[in-house]
C-alpha cells in the first residue's frame, strides 16, 4: 500500500485579515501555529515516511521544517503544490467572508485566475506522480487550504464544485492520508490528532 499524507499548514500571522495567497511575502506561523504543527508532527512518529514536500511558501515552509525534524528527512520545495493562483492576494479576508466563491468568480478566471478543477488537476498530478515514484511507501506532503480541500474532493469522487467543497473541512495543521491499494483504488481518511 502507498499513503500520501497531505497537510496543511499552521496558524499564521495576519494582523491585518488580508489573503496572503501566492504573492505576498512575510505571513509567518504564529506561536500557536507553530503549537499545532508540533503537535500534527506527533501523528508522524513511529511512521516511516520516504520523503516529505512543502509548498516554498514561507507559512508551508516554516511548516515542513518542524514536520521534518519530526522525521528526519529533508525538504524537497515544489511549485506545483503551492497556493491557488487567484486575483484576490492582498484583499481583505472580509470580502471571503461575504462571498466565499470570490477566487473562483468568473471575472477573475477571465483574468487568468486558477479554476477549481484546474488546481484539483494540478494537485492530483502531483500526488499521481510521487505515488508511482515511492509506490509501497509513505509520502508527507505540506500545503495550503484550497489545494489540499480540491484533490482530496476528486479522490473521494466528489464533485469539484464550490457546493461540494464546504463537505470537505480542511483545519489548520491538520490533513487526510490517501491510501492506495495494490487495486488502484484510494481510500481518504482525515488524520485523527490525539
Amino acid at each position: 500500500m502507498t499513503t500520501i499524507y497531505l497537510v496543511r499548514h499552521g496558524e499564521y500571522e495576519n494582523p491585518d485579515y488580508l489573503f496572503p495567497g501566492r504573492s505576498l511575502t512575510g505571513f509567518s506561523l504564529s506561536e500557536r501555529g507553530r503549537s499545532q504543527v508540533r503537535h500534527l508532527a506527533s501523528y508522524f512518529s513511529g511512521k516511516f515516511i520516504a520523503a516529505i514536500y512543502s509548498s516554498p511558501i514561507l507559512r508551508c515552509k516554516q511548516s515542513a521544517e518542524i514536520l521534518s525534524e519530526r522525521v528526519d528527512l529533508p525538504i524537497v520545495f515544489d511549485d506545483r503544490i503551492q497556493e491557488v493562483r487567484t486575483m484576490a492576494d492582498g484583499v481583505s479576508m472580509n470580502l471571503f467572508d461575504a462571498d466565499p466563491v470570490r477566487s473562483y468568480r468568473p471575472e477573475f478566471l477571465a483574468k487568468g485566475a486558477e479554476s477549481m478543477t484546474e488546481l484539483s488537476d494540478r494537485m492530483v498530478t502531483f500526488v499521481e506522480e510521487k505515488r508511482k515514484e515511492y509506490e509501497g511507501k509513505e509520502v508527507l506532503i505540506v500545503t495550503h487550504g484550497d489545494p489540499m480541500r480540491f484533490c482530496v474532493m476528486k479522490y473521494m469522487g466528489l464533485p469539484i464544485a464550490f457546493e461540494a467543497s464546504r463537505a470537505v473541512t480542511i483545519p489548520l495543521a491538520g490533513g487526510y492520508k490517501i491510501e492506495f491499494a495494490n487495486d488502484d483504488k484510494a481510500t481518504v481518511l482525515p488524520i485523527k490528532l490525539p
